[in-house]
């Protein structure tokens, strides 16, 4: 697979067989990467300017990902952040979702979707070094008030159950509005709905 760009793929993880596994497969398909061994090492020696994107570990010692994400975010905010842990679940995607990241990726990897969301941030960060990235939130305009609550919900992580208690409706009729919410986003996953909402709010926390 050819890649859309040749931006270098910075890598921070203390993992040094998670860095090697990352930097293969991203030689494989043309990337140049570079390698952070911590959170310390990466805000010492890392250069703006030639990054098309960064993988990001959530839980390191010492400086975690996300506060390496907010002093990227102040450094250089236009690099697409793809968050990875071994600890995934639905709650700890949208935290990071909600802190501005690309993507969240679980360990172990599934290779393709790794590959697939790191060309996909890499596009992003050309898109916005060109000035050319737009965000369109037509979708949002066509949903009810009642879909916007449940949407609400979603972003903020609740499950669907705490939702329908919240609204004071059946957790069949949130699971209704859900799938119309994904269907007239487009979206693939709750990771991509909730990607879509808090890319469109600038200086999302």
């Amino acid at each position: 697979m050819s890649s859309p760009t040749t931006h270098t793929v910075c890598i921070v993880d203390d993992d040094v067989q998670v860095r090697r596994f990352l930097v293969e497969i991203l030689a494989s398909i043309g990337l140049i990467a570079e390698e952070y061994a911590s959170g310390e090492d990466f805000m010492r020696r890392w250069q703006p300017g030639g990054t098309g994107c960064v993988l990001l570990d959530i839980r390191m010692p010492r400086i975690t990902g996300p506060e390496i994400h907010d002093w990227l975010r102040q450094q250089s905010p236009d690099v697409p952040v793809i968050f990875l842990s071994g600890y995934a679940d639905v709650p700890t995607a949208v935290r990071a979702m909600r802190l501005g990241a690309f993507d969240f990726l679980e360990k172990p990897f599934n290779v393709q979707q790794l590959i697939e969301r790191v060309n996909a941030a890499l596009r992003l960060a050309e898109e916005r070094r060109a000035g050319s990235r737009t965000v369109t939130d037509d979708w949002r305009q066509s949903l009810t008030a009642r879909e916007n609550e449940v949407l609400d919900g979603i972003v903020s992580g609740k499950r669907n159950k705490v939702i329908a208690a919240d609204l004071g409706i059946s957790e069949r009729t949130v699971e209704t509005h859900r799938a119309r919410i994904m269907e007239k986003s487009g979206a693939n996953s709750v990771i991509d709905l909730v990607g879509q909402v808090i890319g469109s709010k600038p200086n999302a926390q």
